[in-house]
């Protein structure tokens, strides 16, 4: 063995080295150093131990496992068709907070690791878009959000929170109501395919509330511009809001909140059914909301005075709304019922005149007096009701020559309107009018 240098140090050249004492190895040396081709395990307590090696325990990440709304969510049409189906959803320009509820191996010890995101795929284009929070950069257990964009009206949203994976963490579903909530949405979307697709536009109805100006704009409005309508009718109804060529219709809240299944929804007696039929949907939405934004004092229910449309009413949205470039009003508006008695000359011209309009191409919406196609006995009582009526005039007025029992000439009018509903045509005796 090689001379031992006292200073301190130990040099060791043997090949191989086995402790198999019964005590320890003390090293007490400054410095210890192995070149040996093997392991050098230490384990602390038990001393120096060569080839047994304790596994080294793992600690795992924690990651968000669920999370939930603290604030209550709102009622709301389940659009489904039923009617009166509900579910719960958030509103426009309303706050809720949402929080983290579990984790999968406690909660981080720092807070802001967990980040918020909001996702949303556009159900027409199929885009994407993984956050459309405002503050993408928001980090911390809770978060409060004011949903105060109509983009997402009407929509599936999903709000997440993550740590690592925004994709395999928490998530969690929300609806967002359309503006007109307690509206179902799949009834808007059938009677919208009814007056478009299925080519019935006049099924467009005022039931009992006196907008019978604005269903014929949008009688015309569906009829000859059906992809604006069906457009302006859906935007609408989803957001709240919608703009057609020069116009935009906004309605206040009072619209916006109306419920068809409350009392004061409007309705109107159907003979042949022998019962009360409620106004449709899609005709609400665009008839009241277009009123109400023309004037504030109609809360689209059956305020029969401010929901009279005047005729510069008419002509203005036939222009702005409708698009119409030449946008004639002859005549004026005396709501005072007329005489009975017509001089017959007038007469004739003024139906003479109506038949070149058509015939130059005009679409032509009269205000007539309702007896003309729903008659009723005038007496003291009804003199100064309003009974004028919008109708939308389909053909030329034709008089037809008859003959009545002592051999005395008298005329028919054959006419056909869209009026209430419907589209009829009407065969009525000019001699109820006393034409001399």
């Amino acid at each position: 063995m090689a001379e031992q240098n006292k200073t301190g140090q130990i040099q060791i050249f043997a090949k191989n080295i086995r402790g198999n004492a019964s005590g320890g190895i003390l090293a007490e040396s400054r410095y210890t150093r192995n070149t040996a081709g093997g392991r050098h395990v230490q384990n602390g307590g038990g001393g120096v131990n060569n080839g047994n090696n304790r596994a080294r325990k793992s600690i795992e990440e924690t990651r968000v496992k669920t999370i939930e709304c603290t604030t209550e969510l709102d009622d709301g049409s389940a659009n489904d068709g039923s009617r009166t189906g509900l579910q719960k959803g958030v509103l426009y320009n309303k706050s809720y907070t949402f929080q983290v509820k579990e984790f999968t191996n406690g909660e981080p010890k720092n807070p802001n690791s967990i980040k918020w995101a909001l996702s949303y795929t556009d159900p027409e284009t199929g885009q994407h878009t993984e956050n459309i929070l405002i503050n993408k950069n928001f980090t911390g257990k809770q978060i409060s959000i004011n949903f105060s964009s109509t983009g997402y009206c009407g929509r599936n949203l999903e709000m997440k929170a993550y740590i690592s994976e925004a994709d395999s963490e928490g998530k969690l579903p929300i609806f967002m109501h359309n503006r007109f909530r307690w509206f179902d949405g799949k009834i808007i979307n059938d009677e919208i395919k009814l007056r478009v697709d299925d080519g019935k536009p006049w099924l467009i109805n005022q039931s009992g509330t006196s907008l019978c100006g604005m269903a014929c704009l949008f009688y015309l409005f569906a009829r000859d511009r059906s992809a604006q309508y069906q457009q302006f009718a859906k935007e609408l109804f989803r957001t709240g809001e919608a703009t057609c060529n020069q116009y935009t219709a906004k309605p206040a809240d009072v619209v916006l909140n109306k419920n068809p299944n409350d009392s004061d929804y409007p309705k109107h007696w159907v003979q042949a059914l022998n019962k009360y039929v409620i106004m449709p949907y899609v005709d609400y939405v665009t008839m009241a909301s277009v009123r109400n934004t023309e004037n504030g004092f109609y809360k689209g229910g059956d305020e029969e005075f401010w929901a009279i449309n005047w005729p510069n009413v008419m002509t203005g949205l036939s222009e702005d709304l409708l698009g119409y470039s030449e946008v004639k009003s002859n005549g004026t508006y005396n709501p005072i019922k007329k005489s009975t008695y017509y001089h017959k000359p007038t007469t004739w011209k003024i139906i003479e005149d109506i038949n070149k309009q058509i015939a130059d191409g005009y679409k032509i919406i009269l205000m007539i007096d309702s007896d003309l196609i729903s008659p009723d006995e005038d007496n003291i009582w009804n003199m100064f009701q309003l009974e004028y009526h919008w109708v939308v005039l389909e053909t030329p007025i034709f008089a037809l020559p008859n003959l009545n029992a002592a051999g005395e000439t008298f005329y028919k009018i054959d006419f056909k309107v869209y009026s209430w509903g419907g589209n009829t045509y009407y065969l009525n005796d000019l001699s109820l009018w006393n034409i001399s």
